[in-house]
């Protein structure tokens, strides 16, 4: 079992631990419900965590690590520049769809300034590997020159919020209209057309 896979393992021992007990309000699961619950010993657990507060924070933190190596991956360099969109949200959205239970924590908050710089790091990387990917994109003429570090961490912003309300707030529920809607604004941000010519193929939101 590798870190992710273990940071994710106490996840799910923490949400089944929270069930069993039954909870409504608080947040009173111990760590001996977590090690119980994920079949390990407390001392296991221990030795990685300081705290519940340690578990969630680093199951955030391994959720923006899998998008960051999505947006790495070696086969969007393969890809027409004008697929790189629809590929990388797409991963995106497959990972916190298959995280779909850990996604309430993807905007936990942090306790302390050395959790808060965890947090940016963590974030950074994400805006790192979309930087980077412009850079190469713009050395090999697939774009032209803009400022990559601003648009890299602006869609990064745009992105980390859409999936918030996505998954953790609505559950999935409209992951179609959110995910295509993200989807048409980065190809018409860098391929055009503008909203003024040609019509939308964005999926209907259910509310309107």
């Amino acid at each position: 079992m590798n870190v992710i896979q273990w940071r994710k393992e106490l996840g799910r021992a923490r949400h089944h631990a929270q069930r069993r007990a039954r909870q409504t309000t608080g947040d009173s699961t111990t760590i001996a419900e977590i090690a119980r619950a994920a079949g390990v010993a407390v001392g296991t657990v221990y030795l990685y965590f300081q705290s519940k507060h340690d578990i969630l924070l680093d199951v955030c933190l391994a959720l923006n690590e899998e998008v960051a190596q999505a947006i790495r991956s070696p086969a969007n360099l393969e890809l027409p520049i004008r697929q790189v969109p629809r590929a990388i949200i797409e991963a995106t959205f497959r990972i916190s769809r298959a995280n779909l239970r850990f996604m309430g924590y993807f905007q936990i908050e942090t306790q302390s300034p050395a959790e808060l710089q965890r947090m940016r790091d963590s974030k950074c990387q994400i805006a790192d590997s979309i930087d980077a990917f412009f850079q190469l994109a713009i050395s090999q003429g697939r774009l032209p020159p803009f400022d990559t570090a601003v648009y890299a961490e602006l869609l990064n912003d745009l992105v980390s919020a859409t999936l918030q309300q996505c998954f953790a707030i609505e559950r999935g529920e409209r992951e179609a209209f959110f995910r295509e809607g993200v989807i048409e604004f980065i190809e018409r941000l860098f391929f055009g057309p503008p909203l003024a010519i040609g019509g939308s193929t964005r999926a209907e939101s259910p509310a309107t």
